[in-house]
């Protein structure tokens, strides 16, 4: 049975491992192991992590399947624009295409009942994730470039109205 929980500062490190798989899986295609490494390494510290899970505006969840931690995704509710913003969204990949992705995402907005709108970055070749998002109702809004050292992303911003 998969149980959806706020991450704990113990969970950090197998945060980090399904990162690393899942950008692997996902981005292999696009960017040199290499690549993945710098990024992965930069954007996704143990340390920052922990920050992340303990940052009282940040929602940390992860999915967890007999106590393995299957998925995960973290969220920032903005009050002052009544919006969230998607920072991760990440399903191992051998779990993808059973409905847990779409839990966290259904799970995220009911947490947040007064936001009005939802928001994230996801790269442009990264057609499954965007295929994903427009079957929940994102559309693209605009681009945003993210510079990690020497390693240029390209992503397209998707949004969804929420009320």
């Amino acid at each position: 049975m998969i149980s959806i929980q706020k991450a704990n500062t113990k969970d950090a490190a197998e945060i980090k491992r399904l990162l690393k798989e899942s950008w692997m899986s996902a981005y292999s295609c696009i960017y040199s192991p290499e690549e993945i490494d710098i990024v992965t390494s930069i954007w996704h510290k143990i340390e920052l992590l922990k920050k992340q899970i303990n940052n009282p505006n940040i929602l940390f969840l992860v999915a967890k399947e007999n106590r393995k931690l299957i998925a995960i995704c973290n969220v920032e509710f903005v009050a002052k624009n009544k919006s969230i913003y998607i920072q991760k969204l990440y399903v191992a990949p051998i779990y993808k295409r059973q409905g847990i992705g779409s839990k966290l995402m259904n799970k995220v907005i009911g947490t947040f009942p007064d936001a009005t709108k939802i928001t994230l970055e996801v790269e442009t070749e990264n057609h499954n994730g965007q295929a994903f998002y427009r079957k929940h109702g994102f559309k693209a809004v605009g681009k945003k470039q993210f510079q990690v050292k020497n390693v240029l992303m390209d992503c397209l911003v998707m949004e969804k109205q929420l009320a």
